[in-house]
C-alpha cells in the first residue's frame, strides 16, 4: 500500500514541474537568457573599468609613495644639515666668547701697564721738577 502512494505522489511532482516547464515558452526564454547575457556583459563592462580605476589609483599611490620616500630622505638630509649648521654656530659662539675674554684681558694688561708707566712718568716728572730748580742755580 505504500509504494502506490510513494509512486503516486512521484508521478504528481513530476506532472507540476512538468506544468511548470510549460509556462514559459522557449521565445521567453531566449528573450530572458538574451536579457541575462546583456546584463552579465554590462557587468563585466563596469568590473573591467572598476578595476582598471583601480590599476590606476593604485599606481598613482605607488607614485605618491615613491615621491613621500624621496622628500622623506631630503627632509632627512636638510635635518642633518641643520644640526651641523647649529654645532657649528654653538663652536663659534664658544670661540667668540673666548676671544671676548681674551680681549677684556688685553685690555686690562694694556691699562695696567698705561697706569703703570703713567706713574713713573709721575715720579720721573717730579724728580726732575725737584732737580731743576737746584741747577737753575
Amino acid at each position: 500500500m505504500k509504494f502506490p502512494v510513494v509512486l503516486f505522489a512521484g508521478w504528481s511532482a513530476f506532472a507540476v514541474c512538468g506544468a511548470n516547464a510549460a509556462l514559459f515558452s522557449d521565445e521567453e526564454a531566449h528573450n530572458q537568457i538574451r536579457q541575462l547575457l546583456g546584463r552579465v556583459a554590462i557587468l563585466e563592462g563596469t568590473g573591467k573599468q572598476q578595476t582598471e580605476m583601480i590599476r590606476q589609483k593604485t599606481e598613482m599611490i605607488k607614485q605618491l609613495t615613491g615621491t613621500r620616500k624621496q622628500q622623506a630622505g631630503q627632509i632627512y638630509e636638510l635635518q642633518k644639515q641643520i644640526e651641523a649648521q647649529n654645532m657649528e654656530l654653538r663652536r663659534l659662539r664658544g670661540e667668540n666668547e673666548e676671544l671676548n675674554h681674551a680681549l677684556q684681558d688685553v685690555k686690562k694688561s694694556q691699562n695696567d701697564l698705561y697706569l703703570d708707566l703713567d706713574s713713573r712718568l709721575r715720579r720721573f716728572e717730579k724728580s726732575e721738577a725737584a732737580v731743576s730748580p737746584r741747577t737753575m742755580k
